[in-house]
């Protein structure tokens, strides 16, 4: 049978490496730091290094996946080490668990919609309705006398 204790460190790891060298990154280290450091005392300061270190390490990696695969295994154990020594801190980590995951659903979304030709785009995300409608009339054709020389004054 599974232990919460390590399947929460494996997923409080998985959660903080995948944020790695994302625009997700601050918030997620921030919660963890924090955490650390209400919690670590001076070995705190350790894993804050480690954790910096480490997101170096994915951003200046040809292959971040690779790169966040193998700082994964280390940060388990060590999430698995604390919360073996101090089971009461798992309520804070699930906490901060849902803190980035509600942050990671309230990211950024893009989308580029383009109506031309007295089109009509109807874009949703996230539930919401944007309408955009192009009603300007396209610019009139160039007389096609002029285009090919021809004087307008009735000449030949």
């Amino acid at each position: 049978m599974p232990d919460p204790a390590t399947d929460l460190a494996v997923s409080a790891a998985t959660a903080l490496v995948t944020n790695m060298a994302t625009d997700a990154w601050a918030a997620c280290r921030n919660l963890f730091v924090r955490w650390l450091r209400r919690h670590q005392g001076d070995e705190a300061e350790v894993l804050v290094a480690q954790l910096e270190r480490g997101a170096n390490q994915v951003a200046r990696a040809a292959d971040q996946d690779r790169a966040r695969a193998q700082l994964a295994g280390s940060w388990q154990l060590d999430l698995a080490d604390l919360l073996d020594a101090r089971p009461e801190l798992e309520g804070e980590l699930r906490q901060i668990l849902t803190e980035i995951g509600t942050q990671e659903r309230a990211g950024a979304w893009y989308q580029t919609n383009v109506a031309r030709d007295q089109g009509t785009v109807f874009a949703a995300q996230g539930g919401n309705v944007i309408h955009h409608s192009v009603t300007h009339a396209p610019p009139a054709a160039a007389d096609p006398d002029a285009e090919r020389g021809t004087p307008t004054d009735g000449r030949p």
